[in-house]
């Protein structure tokens, strides 16, 4: 038998290792060209694609990119609500840098674990953290499914391997081609731009048809579900909500985060719409006021204010209640659009300009200059107490809204849905 002979092997061996090492150099240099995703800057990354850039499918990397990226001031935290409503181009930052940093369907471990990430990468000065009711006393967060374990906000992560994937993988040339697209469709007639502002608001591709009847079919069942949740919770503790632990420690690392860095913080309680709110007091809710998140609130900020007089103190805004403009009529049109609220649980920027402008002390032309409440140990009771009066004065004085609240829970009731496995934290958008 003829002996092998190894040199047209190690060639053919050679040839592959080549081509792929070619591959690798093409992916690598296009997706740093390009940084689609904000984690890959580079010198020779063109900032033309800012604007360009698809983070949405991919969140919580392309937000821990845009955190990096710029020596922001301010930054707003939390879930879609925040993630939508929050504008950090408004004129009235007066050139600080400002940037949105929440995050669909973000729960407390997700908002302590970016604002952490946040203050130790940026020179923040105010930091608005939303904090939706519910969140406090429920257990329950989808943090290790929504993308955060492996982006860079995840301190326990695998970092060589991510930035690898990052700089050379598949899915990230995916995202640079997907850039390029938006880039040269950028001219034609009815071209929108991604989601994403650079500074990571999520501005565009919100509105949706037959806005009622998906306020029935999403926002009615997730504050059906939510209720019934919160009945068994109650129901396995003596009857009553309590904090969960859990929640509590992250929020207290929030504000010791703040306080240590001296950043001033203020926490917002972030509308519904008052058909929403609604479900929860004619369902039987255990706590339909949300006292026990309410109340936990106030301790923890009260007792980190004292034991930090150095610091700026925290403030609570709390927009949830039965205010004129959460009570915005429904549309009848299916093509219709409200002004304020993109459903029952988003509100529109239009909103969230006056939530900033009541947190930051700005003036305001027009509705909403008496719009929210700021949350204090002296009035915590009374704000809830008056929430269960304004629910009775929303029957009398919205009587059609609070009807097609009744008929959507009944409908929900009978449609087989509820065994339907419920969201916890922020209604997913």
């Amino acid at each position: 038998m003829p002996g092998l002979r190894p040199k047209p092997y190690r060639k053919f061996n050679r040839v592959i290792l080549g081509i792929a090492g070619g591959i690798l150099v093409v992916f690598t240099s296009f997706n740093t060209w390009i940084n689609p995703l904000w984690v890959t800057p580079t010198p020779w990354t063109n900032e033309k694609f800012a604007e360009y850039r698809p983070i949405y499918r991919q969140q919580r990397t392309g937000k821990a990119g845009i955190a990096r990226s710029v020596p922001w001031k301010i930054a707003f935290f939390g879930s879609s609500r925040m993630d939508i409503a929050l504008d950090p181009m408004l004129p009235q930052w007066e050139g600080k840098p400002a940037v949105n940093l929440a995050v669909s369907a973000g729960t407390l471990p997700e908002t302590a674990g970016i604002l952490r990430y946040a203050v130790e990468h940026c020179p923040l000065e105010t930091a608005i953290v939303g904090i939706d009711l519910g969140d406090i006393s429920g257990a329950g967060s989808g943090i290790r499914t929504t993308g955060y374990m492996e982006s860079p906000f995840n301190p326990k992560g695998e970092a060589v391997e991510r930035e690898l994937r990052y700089v050379a993988g598949v899915s990230t040339f995916q995202s640079s081609m997907k850039t390029l697209g938006y880039w040269f469709e950028r001219d034609k007639p009815g071209f929108t731009l991604p989601e994403y502002t650079p500074q990571g608001h999520r501005l565009r591709h919100q509105d949706k048809d037959n806005v009622a009847a998906g306020m029935r079919r999403d926002a009615i069942p997730h504050a059906m579900k939510g209720s019934a949740r919160r009945l068994k919770l109650a129901e396995a503790s003596g009857g009553m909500l309590h904090p969960n632990a859990e929640k509590m420690r992250l929020t207290e690392q929030i504000l010791e985060d703040c306080k240590t860095h001296k950043v001033a913080l203020k926490i917002l309680i972030p509308p519904n719409h008052a058909t929403y709110i609604s479900v929860y007091r004619y369902s039987g809710d255990p706590d339909p006021g949300f006292l026990t998140d309410r109340a936990a609130l106030v301790k923890i900020v009260e007792a980190s204010n004292k034991a930090h007089p150095e610091a700026p103190p925290t403030e609570i805004w709390d927009f949830n209640d039965y205010h004129e403009l959460n009570c915005e009529p429904l549309p009848t049109n299916p093509k219709g659009r409200m002004h304020w609220f993109l459903d029952g649980t988003h509100a529109r920027k239009a909103l969230g300009d006056v939530m900033l402008a009541r947190i930051m002390g700005w003036p305001i032309d027009g509705p909403g200059a008496d719009y929210g409440v700021k949350l204090t140990a002296e009035n915590l009771q009374q704000r809830v107490d008056g929430l269960q009066a304004e629910y009775l004065e929303f029957q009398k004085k919205h009587p059609d809204q609070f009807q097609w609240m009744v008929d959507g829970i009944d409908s929900y009731k009978s449609s087989g849905r509820a065994n339907e496995k419920e969201q916890e934290g922020a209604q997913e958008f």
